[in-house]
């Protein structure tokens, strides 16, 4: 207050309304809203108040008296009405001396938070059998939260003195914590009473029955009490207590409308109110009294979750920002006199005194709108939240504010498609013509525009049925779509609609928890059956690895949900070399050999296929070194929880797992009398089959389908199986038999599209332009990315396009292996050309090898390259293209490694890599025997120095130099494994491979590539917005 004297004119003349009697005076506000009170003193009335600086903050500083009963049953973190009643009249504590004596309505929230059944106990007479403090304290442990704490925490401790009812409450992250809490409780309230604890009192907790938990109690003389057998009410005083309180979070949650990870404030508010509340058998004393012998004061109570205003030092500011922040009251300080406050937009919470609390508001509706609603009551908190791993150290991480989202703004859309008969969803945001078709893409929209993520708003079920009304509304979703859109409708809705859980408590919350649950007693049923592990005593001095649930959807070559999968995983990482593990090296088949077996036993010699599949393929990989593993979570054995497994076969995860695998495949294949190649580890041959393998994936090709059959049936009498029929999508790879056999990859690039359909779409018809300009590469640390390049980054779309160039796609292999020299030095230039790359591909994705095109076994290969064509380092670009028959299945394009000094010698550094790569695939197929013939790989170069340099054993001033491992070609010349021919620049096949073309020369090309007329077609358009010509992002 300003002013020593008030005068009664001065308040009737700002609005505000006096009442008068009986030697008192009430003031009131202009909406009637009770101010103060004060009483007279001869001719005076007397203010006994407290001086504030502010007139603003007058209200909040002034006695609670005469106050509504709701109001302070707030502040009171909702504890029992009639208790508030009781202290009032015995004036247990300071500050609510005189409450309003109207009716008080029945609390919302406690209805909510509260409800129990019907009591079936009469009578029941409560009395107290200690006769001072500490003489017993009662012990119990909550947990875990169904979500973590602000701090990282999931339980926590309570310990009640028997005799004042004092709490106090441990919040703690596991049950390894207890005994250290309790010790510090110990040391506490001793010095603080200048008394012994004589008694403890808990249940049978294995976190309170332990050795040195009984030995330290033994030690100090402290009794220990414990309940008898499933007898939990013998510890009924701390058990009620976890009731009442997890009740009044419950209610102080759902009233605030704070998220679910503020239980642990909300739990310490409410321990902090009612150590100031009377209790049943300490009436008209609270436990504060009884405790320290002191009448505590609720002056300072305030609503939990009400809009505060933190005052801004002036240090951290300057003279024309604001002096205030604003933050949400989630408690009073613990080891400070003042209040603790969330601050959002820094993700923390703070504690200061210099604090102004606004009562009237609450915070999270006026931070953000609304309050979220939780069902606090069935505890059933898992919201998505960006900050619920953030401990107490990364919180003071700046973040930015986060809008509400009001989903009365947003359009939601039920459309349907004729050819499926289903019906979708999608949400419009406000003032967006984005689709948003699963709560995937809803969460990105959230994140990239800065919006609080509330899935609970959104429901992608659709509420109606098709009928053949729905057609105007497919008609609609297709003029306003386009070609991505409709491949998401297709493909793309079920299987990215839904998240794949990361924990096992993820699969518990799931709608999916039956399938989950299935497919995880399917795999440990699996272990069980292959006998992978026994149960044993953990031993001392042993690495224990933990071990985590990885869960995944399997699709067929339709993307269409197939089958759910758990494999339990070890954490290898905790693995340490030359103790856990040896060996590592596990051998996979290149793809280029299973694309000429494809070429040579299905396309030429006319042979069938079927794939295989085994199961839990790592389980039959015998361990050499003994591995201890922690139980699997959600799967601990009843009465058994302190013991290990004990491995006696692989385990996915562990580093020497594939390596064992492979060794177990090896010996049965090889007592089923096949013969594993000379020239590849993962081919073997037996009569008339031949299997290729990778890691658990077998492809048997046989003359005959008995053949076939009788080989499988041998396999499966050792290995469990699926066979999948004849190959369809192997790999990442579509092979596709109607009249001819195709391969492609249509289904992965359809991924992609669904992936990046953000991309700024352009008209391209080449890979990269003829005379395009590359900017210098720069260093790593001066790499500068904008919104658009960190969304969407470099590495990930050259690690795409790689795959696509390696497997089917020859036409990009240049200009992928030129981009990815930039990977770790790139500019916005850079990233453009990239773009359109990956937008030339998308256009051009019904493009198919055909694999049938093949009359004789000629293997041929074409060499070439490009002399100095990198400005920057002078290094040359090799390139080589192998053919079987008239189909090419094998191509690289690749930066030479050393610089050469002339045309002649970068051409003979081609013809090197070139022979190494012909030689090989020429041994394999001699190696199987299927050709009378042996089979020797022509190699044409159009640079006919480089010939003759290969077949004469010249020496001069100008070839001195050249290293002599790349001499070895001539020793294959003269071994005749290899015929090297000259042929014309025009009709060198591996021209493209080394340099951009012209668009007639490129159209040439693709004619042999693809077997198919290149054209110009229209451009990848995947949503309303206009593209743009080639290279021409704005940045």
């Amino acid at each position: 207050m300003r002013r020593n004297l008030i005068c009664g004119a001065q308040i009737d003349i700002v609005g505000n309304y006096i009442e008068w009697g009986r030697d008192k005076m009430i003031i009131y506000n202009s909406r009637k809203e009770y101010m103060f009170s004060v009483n007279r003193v001869d001719k005076l009335y007397i203010v006994y108040g407290y001086p504030t600086k502010y007139e603003a903050k007058f209200k909040e500083v002034a006695l609670i008296s005469n106050l509504k009963l709701d109001f302070i049953h707030r502040r009171f973190c909702h504890v029992n009405i009639p208790l508030i009643q009781s202290m009032s009249k015995n004036n247990s504590v300071k500050g609510i001396e005189h409450l309003s004596k109207s009716k008080v309505e029945n609390c919302v929230n406690c209805k909510i938070a509260k409800s129990t059944r019907s009591s079936l106990k009469k009578n029941y007479t409560y009395r107290r059998t200690t006769r001072r403090c500490l003489d017993r304290v009662h012990c119990d442990l909550w947990g875990p939260a169904p979500v973590t704490s602000i701090g990282g925490n999931r339980y926590f401790l309570s310990i009640i003195d028997d005799y004042s009812r004092k709490v106090d409450v441990y919040i703690i992250k596991s049950k390894d914590q207890v005994f250290d809490c309790f010790k510090k409780y110990l040391v506490k309230v001793e010095r603080e009473l200048n008394s012994k604890i004589k008694c403890m009192r808990s249940d049978n907790g294995l976190e309170f029955c332990h050795k040195e938990f009984e030995n330290f109690l033994t030690k100090l003389g402290i009794k220990m009490e414990r309940t008898s057998l499933y007898t939990p009410e013998q510890n009924g005083i701390a058990e009620k207590f976890n009731r009442t309180a997890m009740d009044g979070v419950r209610a102080m949650l759902h009233d605030s409308g704070l998220q679910p990870k503020f239980w642990a404030e909300a739990l310490l508010t409410f321990v902090h109110a009612k150590n100031r509340c009377e209790h049943k058998l300490t009436s008209p004393l609270t436990p504060i009294e009884i405790w320290s012998g002191f009448k505590p004061s609720v002056r300072h109570f305030r609503i939990f979750g009400s809009l505060a205003y933190v005052h801004i030092p002036k240090i951290k500011r300057n003279k024309l920002q604001p002096r205030a922040k604003l933050g949400i009251l989630v408690g009073y300080s613990l080891r400070t006199k003042g209040y603790r406050v969330f601050l959002p937009n820094e993700n923390k919470v703070i504690e200061t005194i210099h604090v102004y609390v606004d009562e009237s508001k609450n915070g999270v509706r006026s931070l953000f709108g609304k309050n979220k609603q939780y069902e606090y009551a069935k505890f059933n908190l898992n919201s998505v939240n960006e900050f619920e791993d953030l401990d107490d150290s990364n919180r003071t991480k700046l973040l930015d504010k986060l809008s509400p989202l009001d989903i009365e703004d947003w359009t939601r859309k039920e459309y349907t498609k004729t050819r499926s008969k289903q019906m979708y969803v999608y949400y419009c945001p406000p003032s967006s013509k984005t689709k948003l078709k699963s709560l995937n893409e809803v969460r990105k929209y959230c994140k990239e525009n800065k919006m609080t993520f509330e899935p609970e708003k959104f429901n992608f079920k659709a509420t109606t049925k098709y009928s053949d009304k729905n057609k105007n509304s497919e008609n609609d979703s297709k003029s306003e779509g386009s070609n991505s859109d409709e491949i998401y409708e297709t493909l793309g809705y079920e299987c990215y609609n839904s998240e794949l859980p990361k924990t096992f408590e993820d699969t518990q919350r799931s709608k999916d928890k039956e399938k989950w649950d299935f497919a995880m007693r399917e795999e440990l049923n699996m272990m069980k059956t292959r006998k992978v592990w026994e149960l044993v005593d953990p031993p001392a001095n042993k690495t224990i690895i933990g071990s985590k649930w990885v869960y995944n959807i399997k699709h067929d070559e339709e993307n269409k949900p197939k089958k759910y999968k758990a494999r339990l995983v070890a954490l290898g990482f905790k693995q340490k070399a030359g103790i856990d593990y040896g060996e590592t090296f596990s051998p996979v088949v290149n793809f280029s050999i299973v694309k000429l077996m494809f070429i040579v036993l299905v396309s030429l010699l006319g042979w069938n296929h079927v794939q295989l599949d085994v199961k839990s393929a790592y389980l039959y990989g015998k361990l050499n070194e003994k591995v201890y593993l922690k139980q699997p979570p959600g799967f601990i054995v009843k009465d058994a929880e302190s013991k290990v497994y004990l491995l006696h076969k692989a385990l996915y995860g562990l580093h020497q797992s594939g390596r064992s695998w492979n060794c177990e495949l090896d010996h049965i294949l090889k007592n089923l009398k096949f013969d594993k190649l000379l020239w590849s580890n993962c081919l073997y041959k037996n009569k008339d089959v031949i299997l290729v393998i990778y890691v658990d994936d077998i492809i048997v090709f046989g003359k005959t389908l008995n053949g076939i059959n009788k080989t499988v049936a041998l396999i499966k009498s050792k290995l469990d199986l699926t066979e999948l029929g004849p190959v369809k999508y192997l790999l990442g790879v579509n092979f596709e038999m109607n009249k001819d056999l195709f391969m492609h990859q249509k289904t992965y690039i359809e991924k992609l599209m669904i992936k990046f359909k953000e991309l700024p779409k352009s008209n391209v018809n080449l890979p990269i332009k003829l005379g395009s300009k590359l900017p210098e590469k720069i260093e790593e640390k001066d790499i500068v990315e904008n919104e658009l390049m960190m969304k969407f980054p470099y590495r990930t779309l050259i690690g795409c396009l790689s795959f696509l160039a390696d497997r089917t796609r020859p036409d990009i292999s240049f200009s992928v292996n030129l981009m990815s020299q930039f990977s770790n030095g790139y500019t916005f230039e850079h990233w453009k050309i990239v773009v359109d790359i990956m937008n030339y591909v998308f256009k051009t994705k019904d493009y198919k090898i055909n694999l049938s095109n093949v009359k004789n076994s000629n293997l041929t290969c074409y060499t070439d390259a490009n002399w100095g064509c990198n400005l920057t380092n002078r290094r040359s670009t090799s390139g080589y293209l192998i053919k079987f028959g008239d189909v090419i299945f094998t191509w690289r394009s690749s930066k030479q490694k050393c610089i050469a000094l002339s045309s002649m010698e970068s051409e003979f550094v081609a013809l090197c890599e070139s022979a190494k790569e012909s030689v090989w695939f020429s041994r394999v197929i001699n190696e199987l025997k299927i050709f009378s013939n042996k089979i020797i790989p022509k190699i044409l170069c159009d640079n006919q120095a480089a010939i003759y340099f290969c077949k004469n054993n010249c020496e001069n001033f100008k070839t001195k130099h050249i290293d002599i491992r790349y001499k070895f070609i001539r020793e294959l010349i003269e071994d005749k494994l290899i015929e090297l021919c000259f042929i014309e620049s025009k009709k060198n096949l591996s021209d493209f491979l080394t340099k951009p073309l012209l668009t007639n020369k490129f159209r040439d090309v693709f004619k042999i590539v693809f077997n198919t007329t290149y054209t110009t077609v229209g451009p990848y358009v995947g949503d309303n917005r206009s593209c743009r010509k080639g290279n021409e992002i704005s940045e």
